[in-house]
Order: C-alpha cells, then sequence, then structure tokens
C-alpha cells in the first residue's frame, strides 16, 4: 500500500528526528534517513533537492509545529495578551528545547548548514513563521490594529529564531519578554 506524500514526509521528518538523537547531522546521510523512513534515496533528492534542502524542510515542519502550539496558547489567553505571550514564548522554549535538530545547533556541534538555516539564510524561516504568528496574533486578538499585529509577530518571529542559536540567559525572560510586548497591543494615546 502507498503512502500519501504527506505520511511519507511525516516518516521521512520522524526518521530525520531519530538519526539526529543518535549523531551528529555531519554522519546522518541521505541513504540513512532514506532507509530510516522506508524510502529510496532517489525519493529524497526528488521531494527534497539535498541534504541541506531536507535540514531546510524539517526545519519549516518544526516551525509550524511550534506555531501551532504557540498559536493555541495565545487563543487560550485571548483576554489577556500579556498571559498568552508568556505562555506561549515558554511553551516554545520548552518544546524547541527537546528538538534534536535544535539541540545540535545549541550544543556546538552542528554542522554549519543546520546553523545557516537559523542565521545567515533565516529569511525564508522568519517569513514563514512570521506569517503564522501574524494570523495567530489576529485570531486570538482581533481588535488589534493589524499594522501592530504584524510589528508583533515579526517580532515574534525574530526572538523565536534567535532563540534556536541562542536560548535566553534568564529564567524569567518569557515574562520579561512578553511585557514588553504587549504593550505593542496596547492602545497608545494620540497627540
Amino acid at each position: 500500500m502507498r503512502r500519501s506524500s504527506a505520511a511519507r514526509r511525516d516518516a521521512i521528518f520522524t526518521a530525520l528526528r531519530e538519526l539526529l538523537l543518535a549523531k551528529p547531522w555531519g554522519d546522518v546521510t541521505l541513504e540513512a534517513v532514506a532507509g530510516e523512513a522506508g524510502v529510496s534515496r532517489q525519493t529524497l533528492y526528488n521531494s527534497f533537492g539535498s541534504r541541506y534542502g531536507l535540514a531546510q524542510a524539517y526545519t519549516i515542519a518544526l516551525a509550524d509545529a511550534l506555531c501551532d502550539l504557540v498559536a493555541a496558547t495565545l487563543a487560550e489567553h485571548g483576554d489577556d495578551p500579556r498571559a498568552g505571550l508568556e505562555h506561549g514564548i515558554r511553551t516554545y522554549l520548552e518544546v524547541a528545547a527537546a528538538d534534536p535538530l535544535i539541540q545540535r545547533v545549541r550544543a556546538g556541534d552542528a554542522h554549519p548548514d543546520l546553523v545557516r538555516l537559523v542565521t545567515s539564510d533565516a529569511a525564508k524561516l522568519l517569513t514563514h513563521v512570521g506569517a503564522r504568528f501574524e494570523t495567530a496574533v489576529a485570531a486570538a486578538w482581533p481588535d488589534v490594529d493589524p499594522d501592530r499585529a504584524r510589528t508583533l509577530a515579526r517580532t515574534i518571529a525574530r526572538i523565536a529564531v534567535s532563540f534556536v542559536a541562542m536560548p535566553p540567559e534568564y529564567d524569567d525572560s518569557p515574562a520579561a519578554i512578553a511585557t514588553g510586548l504587549s504593550s505593542l497591543l496596547a492602545p497608545h494615546d494620540r497627540e
């Protein structure tokens, strides 16, 4: 029985994640991912183009999963944006810290390809995450001015991506960040 493309993609990302738990990115081959996922190496090349393309697609899929969690958290706090932001940031940090790709980047043993995904080549990821967060902010707090929602979403995206390479230094960072960011949602007096 043939798997759907979504099921095949999930199997590939699960295989990659399992391999990253066992070995560094430099030791993960497309052959190993294909074998673990039960697909051909050619399927990986057709779907992702290269190891870097696979890592980039995995990163976007991970970002989507994290964005879904944050969006749900924001929605749960529709009446308290500061609390929603704090819980969303805390959820993001906790879940992101458990991912093996992010662990490799943070530990300093990541291949330069992986580091590039969240540094010099992060434009695609930032745009994607910013758009997802903009939708989440608008859904959680529909009365927020769209320009402010966009600014908030892009700021959250930049913070989230920067936390992959360098986690916050202090335990109270989510609360402090949420307090600062929630000011973007409050109406300001016009002069």
